[in-house]
């Protein structure tokens, strides 16, 4: 956590003292609210949620202990040091067993505010750090690196370590299982909200009726079962970045509200009337043309800017050359370290089969023909037959590259075509012949093809396919 980030409420009814105070700690670097009493600073605090209050003990309108208790209510995270010109070991006993971190006596020096401004930091920003590893590693067992060589991927990492440095959305675009997930987190890793929560939600995957509860939270009493307001992933990612994944599948009513968070920072509840603050980094993610989906009003124009401020895509595996047999190298040594094997390494015709496989899934399926090619491999060596790649095999081929030819027998090829559009329609027709085969059944089709049951998932979605 940097010191712009950190957020001091100073609370005093002597304006001297609030404007003595406002010019030294934001000389300090930090962000500074004052309040010149204490209702006032209670209604500062619910609606910005300070890290640390600095809170006079005697005022005209409540007392800096009434106050105290009064945050622990309205901003539960934040720290309280008590200020005071009369103090006494009681005071400062009750005020500590109130929850006060501290307490300083007037008048005090300039050192002294700054040694303990700097401690109740040190310590917030600890915590913080603390709680986002304990996120990631429950989340995703310690997480993930970005591995290769490829020119493609190397500049957009660079792009997107630019981008980290500011507070800016960033739309990182690219096929499914092409490690977005991964640059999103180095994103988070690298700006200054690293000591802040990750957090991420599938716009996809979670049903449409509790999409905004999700996202924003609710009220007491809003809906039937709504005994106690919850706070949304906006507000549980605050100073954080909140992931939106597959951001392309939210209903078009939420992206009017997500567009109303991105232009205001400001959000409501479900059920709720009074607009929060909203503090956390965005960063979306989709495999899908959003700008053919705009043509085509299945997403809005206006959300779309506001989301592509910075847009990084990221390159298929079939584009990455080398890198395939230098991630499936990393794999394999993983693998072979959490499933005690002693496989060492890929022979030479298996690492040409690596290279001359599609990749229809990417690095997410590389990974999974690497775990299966660890626990079939009896020896020291992957060989082919490991790989189960030969799944791809159409009528019993197992080159990629003839099953290719094989499925375009017969049909027009559409020259005017992308790249991207020519391997859309190859991988549709493909998916659907092997459905077709299976019966319908995606299990056997995931098997047989390669992929995991989930990423099957999404390309039948993507492309309208039927399945049991």
């Amino acid at each position: 956590m940097s010191p712009k980030m950190f957020r001091v409420l100073v609370v005093d009814d002597e304006e001297n003292i609030l404007s003595y105070l406002k010019d030294v700690l934001s000389e300090e670097g930090y962000v500074v609210f004052t309040a010149g009493g204490g209702k006032e600073a209670c209604e500062i605090a619910e609606r910005e949620q300070p890290h640390l209050a600095m809170v006079d003990m005697v005022m005209k309108d409540i007392s800096g202990l009434e106050v105290l208790k009064a945050l622990r209510d309205c901003s539960p995270g934040t720290r309280v040091i008590i200020m005071t010109a009369y103090a006494t070991v009681e005071t400062a006993v009750k005020a500590m067993k109130e929850g006060a971190v501290d307490y300083l006596i007037k008048p005090f020096s300039l050192d002294e505010l700054k040694i303990q401004l700097r401690r109740v930091f040190d310590e917030t920003a600890l915590m913080n750090e603390n709680r986002a590893l304990r996120h990631e590693v429950a989340r995703r067992g310690g997480g993930g690196e970005i591995i290769g060589n490829a020119p493609a991927l190397l500049e957009a990492v660079e792009l997107a370590r630019k981008a980290a440095a500011s507070d800016t959305t960033v739309l990182l675009l690219g096929e499914t299982g092409t490690g977005k997930e991964l640059v999103a987190r180095l994103i988070h890793r690298e700006s200054p909200r690293s000591a802040g929560p990750f957090l991420a939600m599938n716009c996809g995957a979670v049903p449409e009726t509790l999409l905004e509860r999700e996202l924003f939270g609710h009220e007491k009493g809003s809906f039937t079962g709504a005994d106690a307001m919850r706070p949304g992933l906006v507000e549980a990612a605050s100073d954080g970045t909140l992931l939106l994944d597959e951001i392309g599948d939210m209903p078009p009513a939420l992206q009017v509200k997500l567009l109303r968070v991105l232009e205001g920072h400001e959000f409501l509840r479900v059920g709720g009337t009074k607009p929060q603050k909203s503090r956390v980094r965005f960063v979306a993610l989709t495999n899908r043309d959003l700008t053919g989906m705009v043509k085509e009003g299945k997403f809005r124009e206006d959300l779309y800017y506001r989301l592509n401020v910075v847009s990084v895509a990221l390159p298929s595996l079939r584009e990455r050359g080398k890198d395939t047999v230098l991630l499936a190298e990393h794999f394999l040594r993983g693998f072979s370290a959490s499933h005690r094997k002693g496989v060492r390494g890929i022979n030479a015709e298996a690492k040409k089969a690596l290279q001359s496989y599609p990749w229809p899934g990417n690095v997410r399926e590389l990974r999974n023909v690497m775990e299966r090619a660890v626990i079939v491999c009896e020896g020291e060596e992957v060989a082919p037959d490991h790989l189960g790649i030969g799944a791809l095999r159409l009528a019993g081929r197992e080159d990629p590259a003839r099953a290719m030819r094989t499925l375009a027998q017969g049909s027009t090829v559409d020259t005017t075509m992308t790249f991207r559009e020519a391997h859309d329609a190859f991988e549709k027709a493909y998916i659907s012949r092997v459905l077709k085969e299976c019966g319908g059944n995606i299990s056997k089709t995931a098997e047989r093809i390669g992929l995991a049951r989930r990423n099957l998932h999404e390309k039948i979605k993507k492309y309208g396919l039927k399945a049991e």
